[in-house]
């Protein structure tokens, strides 16, 4: 019996490799090109619920067109902070196309925080004005910090960025360092009307809500918004009175609706987010208001995740593992 290793990949192993924006992005538009040719196996999200207001998903996929396969297992628990823990953890597995084996463990959550800030990227890619020059953050976490990195690569002209958090030590390290590794002027809020008001974009970062946070009207003729919650931070008259409402993936996104994620029910979708990539349309006019709920996707995770294998091997980084030597 023919001896089978995989690779193990630590999250301080991901971040020795220094994939920047442009290959991250990248990546994720290959796979939103793909979901949205339906060259991939994709199925929604399926999960367990310890606690509430938790998750731990699992999210299997194939990516014909690159040859990629794998499943991320990730849990998201708000209350980790307590534990001194991030909020997001999990693993994801690479196994080989043909044979099945597989051929690597690495940490998920450096792949889940970026892949999901380059999809709002791409949105402001296809979604925002031309020459958008400030955006409004609501949440100072991770996805905070990783979303407005990520909007800067693809648009230059951004100068202010508008944040807010409820937690005051959380936005003091925010508009601290910000600044400097994006050039941008950041300024705080205390309150989410204040920090929406006036801006081109709004990008909602934050946890399972309850309740939209979002003002009734914030969405002005000419803006963009974005919410990683599915539609819970949105009001009702912008979910349903936006010109385009976009998403990365409508089977799974409408597989939300049944939870109550959009007030007044799941709005008509313009399209998926790869349909702009392959070259639909995306904003038409500077009066038009855009909303896109972008709620993450496996072939997202595994189309990064291919290029994070290919990289370490390249670079010969990791540990490798035995998985097992003999018949029985």
């Amino acid at each position: 019996m023919k001896k089978v290793e995989l690779r193990y990949l630590s999250q301080e192993d991901i971040l020795s490799l220094d994939i920047g924006w442009e290959d991250i992005i990248q990546r994720v538009e290959m796979a939103l090109s793909e979901q949205a040719k339906g060259t991939i196996e994709n199925p929604p999200k399926r999960g367990v619920h310890t606690r509430p207001d938790t998750f731990i998903h699992e999210m299997p996929v194939f990516l014909k067109g690159m040859d990629a396969c794998g499943i991320k297992w990730v849990s998201g628990y708000p209350e980790n902070y307590k534990h001194d823990l991030p909020q997001i953890l999990g693993v994801q597995i690479m196994n080989s196309t043909e044979t099945g084996v597989p051929l690597a463990v690495m940490d998920c959550r450096w792949i889940t925080a970026v892949r999901t800030a380059a999809a709002t990227a791409v949105t402001v890619k296809h979604c925002a004005k031309k020459d958008a020059r400030s955006i409004a953050i609501i949440g100072a976490g991770v996805q905070g910090r990783m979303h407005l990195m990520a909007i800067k690569h693809v648009l230059p002209s951004l100068e202010t960025c508008h944040i807010f958090d409820i937690k005051e030590k959380m936005l003091d390290d925010y508009a601290a360092q910000m600044p400097d590794k994006c050039h941008v002027n950041v300024n705080k809020f205390t309150t989410v009307s204040e920090a929406v008001d006036g801006v081109d974009i709004i990008v909602t970062c934050t946890q399972k809500l309850h309740e939209p946070i979002i003002p009734a009207g914030a969405l002005k003729p000419g803006m963009l918004g974005a919410g990683l919650e599915a539609g819970r931070a949105w009001p009702a008259d912008i979910i349903h009175g936006s010109d385009k409402v976009i998403t990365d993936d409508l089977t799974q996104t409408s597989s939300y609706a049944s939870t109550g994620a959009f007030a007044g029910g799941l709005p008509e979708f313009y399209c998926q987010l790869g349909d702009l990539v392959n070259g639909k349309p995306g904003r038409e006019n500077d009066r038009e208001t855009i909303l896109a709920f972008n709620v993450g996707i496996a072939a997202e995770d595994i189309s990064l995740g291919q290029y994070v294998y290919e990289k370490a091997v390249e670079q010969n980084v990791g540990i490798i593992l035995p998985l097992m030597e003999m018949d029985f």
